[in-house]
């Protein structure tokens, strides 16, 4: 758990602190390094560059005449600055010090030369030379003081599991306010979920409950032998849980031309085994029941207008007005009329972030699902779609036929009251309909949260768009968006 004062009498000691204050970081994080000359401010920059990115630490080289370095791993950027010899605030202007606030982990040695310029959101460490020791005093300020307050839970879940764990590894995470790590002890890893942040969250497409939710859907999955984690320990109140490590390599961090057809036959196998599945509305495993909610025209409209609320302001610079954004809702509702009323099990975020393949399984079960929380009854063929239209890595279209006369060729269709010519028609429906919602969502995490990471999978979804657009399946919708984002959507 994280003190406000350390001691620190040799390398050991320092490395120590490094490794309880890299977890507390993460994009937007800011760290700033406060003593004397000699104290100590690079040294621990230094380890928790290292911790966070795995780069050596001869490779980690002090800014002091460059004024700043940055580091990358994955998504992961960090920047480490040096004020010393920083004389004005225009010069800070001229290394992008306000800009690395937003998207970037920023750690700041000499931070109290410009205190009044620093984000109230902020690690404070300031470094205290003793006659054989230094002194460290920890000052988490703004959001850090609840991001300590969380932390101190996730160890103290830890602690009464008995797991004596070696290391937290901080791994890449989604679009939601999740955060996850793997857990090393000597025997095993072990994948821990903080949703210590989602408590409160209500989500515009209706009410999450946290990992109550996960647990639920993750028991009945299980039941009808779709391979999911296994969960290893639970704390419902301070949504936090442990479970099986699975892997480290998504489909998005897999796939090449190569292996395509390896790790998505299993994929598209799974989906047909749900939908041969009858399954009940109640899934619960246990006592406490679980409900599924429907996706209903009201789900699929207050997810169409996410694309109105944020990417409309987005490109256009402003809010969406009144008749227009009724004009929008209208042909979404004709849109929907064309959808039938078939309902399964829909995972609902079944895509290459989710998925990951076991060698050692068989078959279907080769492809593990690992997020299915927010799984709903629906419609059969909007997995498929999540699985085809991926916002995270690009499905060519021959790929993405392939995929889709894999579905139907094992697909139940006297189960369901669609058939073979008219599947394109609902697939295009909600394709457009997630394409859409995504476009809104990335542009919310740019505008409420200045989260850009998501931008770059843009021009990908609006590809997608434009395809279902060249089908003729929604016309209405197509001439809608030419009108009005005639830059984006020009077909």
């Amino acid at each position: 758990m994280i003190r406000s004062e350390y001691i620190s009498r040799n390398l050991s000691d320092l490395e120590k602190l490094a490794k309880e204050l890299t977890p507390l970081l993460n994009e937007g994080g800011v760290m700033t390094l406060n003593g004397q000359i000699g104290a100590g401010k690079t040294a621990l920059a230094k380890l928790v560059i290292h911790d966070l990115t795995q780069v050596p630490l001869e490779d980690i080289i002090s800014p002091t005449f460059n004024l700043y370095h940055t580091y990358n791993k994955d998504n992961l950027e960090i920047t480490h600055y040096d004020l010393y010899r920083i004389e004005s605030e225009i010069e800070l202007l001229e290394i992008d010090l306000n800009e690395a606030f937003t998207n970037k982990i920023c750690i700041i040695e000499w931070a109290d030369r410009f205190k009044d310029l620093l984000p109230k959101d902020r690690i404070e460490v300031t470094i205290k030379c003793l006659k054989n020791e230094r002194l460290y005093k920890i000052n988490p300020l703004g959001k850090f003081k609840d991001v300590v307050k969380n932390w101190a839970k996730i160890e103290n879940f830890l602690s009464d599991l008995d797991i004596n764990f070696t290391e937290l590894q901080r791994l890449r995470g989604d679009a939601s306010k999740r955060k996850y790590y793997r857990v090393k002890n000597l025997d095993n890893t072990m994948i821990l979920m903080d949703a210590t942040q989602e408590s409160d969250m209500k989500s515009k497409t209706g009410p999450t409950d946290g990992i109550n939710d996960f647990i639920k859907i993750q028991e009945y999955l299980d039941s009808i032998d779709v391979r999911v984690p296994k969960l290893i320990a639970r704390n419902k109140h301070d949504n936090i849980i442990l479970e099986e490590d699975l892997g480290e390599y998504s489909y998005t961090d897999m796939l090449t031309k190569e292996n395509y057809v390896e790790l998505y036959n299993p994929a598209i196998k799974t989906l047909i085994h749900i939908s041969n599945i009858n399954h009940p509305k109640n899934i619960s495993t246990n006592s406490n029941p679980h409900y599924l909610r429907e996706f209903d025209l009201d789900t699929y409209l207050n997810e169409a207008e996410i694309f109105i609320d944020y990417y409309w302001p987005f490109i256009h610079g402003k809010q969406c007005n009144a008749d227009k954004k009724k004009e929008f809702r209208d042909i979404m509702v004709g849109v929907y009329s064309n959808l039938t009323n078939d309902k399964t099990l829909m995972l609902r975020d079944f895509h290459s972030p989710n998925l990951l393949f076991l060698e050692n399984e068989n078959g279907y079960r080769k492809c593990a699902v690992i997020d299915f929380q927010d799984a709903l009854f629906g419609h059969p063929l909007y997995d498929l779609v999540s699985l085809t239209n991926d916002a995270r890595i690009t499905i060519d279209e021959y790929q993405e036929k392939y995929l889709i006369e894999l579905y139907k060729k094992d697909f139940p269709f006297n189960n369901f009251q669609f058939d073979s010519l008219s599947f394109m028609q609902q697939y295009h429906i909600l394709g457009v309909q997630r394409s859409i919602k995504i476009l809104g969502i990335f542009a919310r995490l740019a505008i409420l949260e200045t989260n850009q990471n998501y931008l770059v999978h843009m021009p990908r979804v609006i590809c997608y768009i434009k395809r279902t657009m060249q089908s003729g399946s929604i016309q209405g919708l197509a001439s809608w968006l030419n009108q009005n984002f005639k830059e984006t959507f020009n077909v």
